[in-house]
């Protein structure tokens, strides 16, 4: 049974007791709730993610339940909890949905050990995978949907999974955030996209998550080797830009946008040194979207084969294009 097979009534009654164990990919999540709206979020976000059968089988459990006392005027607001303990809140009601994904990553960023994780997204097409990754507003994520939205399949966003000894990317494909202009920016390229509502004065602005394909989400147990890193900067008004760089540089940025590299010692070292043997990385610097994906595109573009095969680019410095 996948999520859209449930009414958002229904949904909700599951929510409220046993809870709902939602299969993201790597993940097993047991979720429980009696906040209105929640269901009917989670419906628009993971309409295509699977529900297990078995409440008792799972990875962690987070809860979103109602405050007990009045912190938000007429609204009690909202605590969240951890495999029972509870971490966050309370905060406004408005904001249950937008603080369950991000409960989400906080999990998956301080209670994995069985993967490397990095701040980064990642698309594939045709076996190849590509990692994008950067601080946050670099513009990894509008990237990773605009992709997502015209013919390659979302690994993951804003948290991707390596496991140690297997090149291979973890599928873990969850709604896209995304954030103020990138929302109409991706609802303009992808008129089937499917988002959750519109959240406005958060701390990061206003929000809204795009719902996964349903081909990302069924193809999440493939596997997907990356073959290119992209380091992507926005600046509002720029050319884009695109030039690679040496793979000692490539490896220590891959190091800075890691979430628990330090503390997997020599795991972590051969793993990040595994992707740096069998990746080229490139900045790329844009100003708009239309641009980025071309040069995308062509970074993306497979080796050439034969005696006539051109060398590599050194990295000496930046083609516009």
């Amino acid at each position: 049974m996948i999520l859209s097979d449930l009414s958002v009534a229904a949904l909700s009654a599951r929510l409220h007791d046993p809870g709902l164990v939602l299969n993201t990919g790597a993940f097993r999540v047991r979720l429980r709730s009696d906040v209105e709206g929640v269901a009917r979020e989670l419906a628009a976000a993971y309409a295509n993610h699977r529900i297990e059968s078995d409440p008792a089988i799972h990875h962690m459990r987070i809860e979103i339940r109602r405050g007990r006392w009045r912190g938000f005027g007429r609204d009690r607001g909202v605590v969240a909890s951890v495999n029972g303990q509870a971490i966050l809140g309370p905060f406004p009601t408005y904001l249950a949905y937008p603080m369950l994904e991000s409960i989400f990553n906080w999990c998956i960023a301080k209670s994995v050990l069985r993967f490397i994780v990095f701040h980064a997204g990642a698309v594939e097409r045709d076996g190849r995978a590509l990692i994008l990754t950067g601080p946050s507003g670099s513009g990894k994520s509008t990237l990773c949907a605009g992709l997502s939205q015209s013919g390659w399949r979302l690994i993951s966003d804003e948290l991707i999974l390596l496991r140690p000894g297997d090149p291979a990317l973890v599928g873990n494909p969850r709604p896209i955030s995304l954030k103020n202009e990138a929302i109409d920016r991706i609802r303009d390229l992808g008129p089937a996209a499917k988002f959750t509502e519109v959240y406005e004065g958060t701390i990061r602005g206003t929000i809204s998550f795009l719902c996964p394909t349903e081909e990302s989400v069924a193809r999440a147990g493939e596997p997907a080797v990356p073959s290119r890193v992209i380091f992507p900067s926005f600046r509002t008004g720029s050319a884009t830009e695109v030039k690679e760089i040496e793979k000692a540089q490539g490896f220590m940025r891959l190091i800075e946008n890691s979430v628990n590299y330090v503390t997997t010692l020599r795991t972590g070292f051969e793993a990040v040194a595994g992707v740096t043997d069998i990746c080229r990385f490139y900045e790329l610097t844009f100003g708009d979207l239309e641009t980025a994906f071309a040069a995308i595109e062509k970074i993306a573009e497979p080796e050439p084969t034969g005696a006539g095969a051109a060398p590599k680019p050194t990295g000496a410095g930046a083609a516009p294009l």
